[in-house]
Formats: structure tokens, C-alpha cells, sequence
């Protein structure tokens, strides 16, 4: 009787140990293969690229977010070059890629306490040194006349960056280092 209550008993903690929740790293959106109706999968290294990125093929290949996992709308932003940094213009593009979630949230949050909304967050790399750099950001919807600000999250807060244009379909911003931004439009 006694050996059966010890085996229960381990049976039971066993069980326990192998059913208790795992908190999951966040990493941003579900892995999958995201392919617009009208694709044209092409080269297979591509669809392997936007497959790393969590990104549709139309997006990597565009330098694009179109979408973001608990957004429901989104304004799509896209970078095709032509930054001007420290001053001189070149032909360096910055790298568009979808935020981590709480980043997503943490703007969503800061836009309801100022009274604005989201139009789009994304992280920001590239592989050139700058000090500050006069980005060119395509957002096609946007008429020119909006109050739009550009913000960086920046460890625990976002801050306002210099917005120097809005006109249709493009927003342009001084920016002084990578990260992630949001891009919150006002009343």
C-alpha cells in the first residue's frame, strides 16, 4: 500500500512539473508564410528572407510593414533610400522590420493618453554609422496635412524626433540613432 501511495504520489508530481505554464519569449508575430493573393514566389531565397523577417513577401521585398500583429489598421511605411546623413546625401536605405508586440502596445497606449492614433510602429536598422540622419519615409494615405509625429522608444519611453515634412504620402524625420518608432498622428 505504501509503495502505491509513493508512485501515486510521484505520478502526481510529475504531472504537475510537466503541466505547469512556460512563459514564452516574445519575438513578435506567429512564424508562417505570408503570401499576397497576386505573389509571384519567384526566387525561393526571397521567400526564405520574408519567412525570417515575419514579414509578407510583398513587404520584403518593398522594405515595407503593411501590417502588424494587434493592429487592426495600419497604415503601410516603406524606405527606398536617398537619406540624407550628417548633411550629405547618399544612397543608404534603412532596414524596416516589424516591432516586438510590447512595443506595439506601449505605442497603442501612448496614443490614447495624447488622443492620437497609431498609423504605424517599426523597427529601424541599417549598417551605417550616423549622427543624424533626414529619412524619407513612404506612407501612401497620408494627405499632407495631418499632425503626425514620429517617436523612438527609447528604453522605458517614447520621444518626440523632429518631424521635418509632411506632404502626401510621404512623412520625413530626423533620426539620430536605430530603434523602434511609431508613427502616431494627433488631433
Amino acid at each position: 500500500m505504501r509503495k502505491m501511495a509513493k508512485f501515486a504520489s510521484l505520478a502526481l508530481v510529475g504531472a504537475m512539473v510537466f503541466s505547469m505554464p512556460v512563459m514564452a519569449k516574445e519575438v513578435g508575430a506567429p512564424v508562417a508564410v505570408y503570401l499576397e493573393s497576386d505573389s509571384d514566389i519567384g526566387d525561393p531565397a526571397e521567400t526564405v528572407a520574408a519567412i525570417k523577417e515575419d514579414k509578407l513577401i510583398g513587404e520584403h521585398m518593398n522594405n515595407a510593414v503593411t501590417g502588424i500583429w494587434a493592429m487592426d489598421k495600419v497604415t503601410p511605411i516603406a524606405q527606398g533610400g536617398d537619406i540624407i546623413i550628417d548633411g550629405e546625401k547618399t544612397n543608404v536605405t534603412f532596414i524596416l522590420q516589424k516591432p516586438e508586440l510590447s512595443r506595439v502596445y506601449s505605442a497603442k497606449d501612448y496614443a490614447k493618453a495624447v488622443g492620437g492614433t497609431v498609423l504605424n510602429v517599426v523597427k529601424i536598422d541599417t549598417h551605417v554609422g550616423f549622427g543624424t540622419a533626414n529619412v524619407n519615409f513612404y506612407m501612401p494615405g497620408v494627405v499632407g496635412t495631418e499632425n503626425i509625429h514620429v517617436l523612438q522608444f527609447n528604453g522605458d519611453s517614447w520621444t518626440d524626433l523632429n518631424v521635418t515634412e509632411i506632404r502626401a504620402d510621404h512623412v520625413v524625420a530626423d533620426l539620430t540613432s536605430t530603434g523602434t518608432f511609431a508613427f502616431i498622428v494627433e488631433p
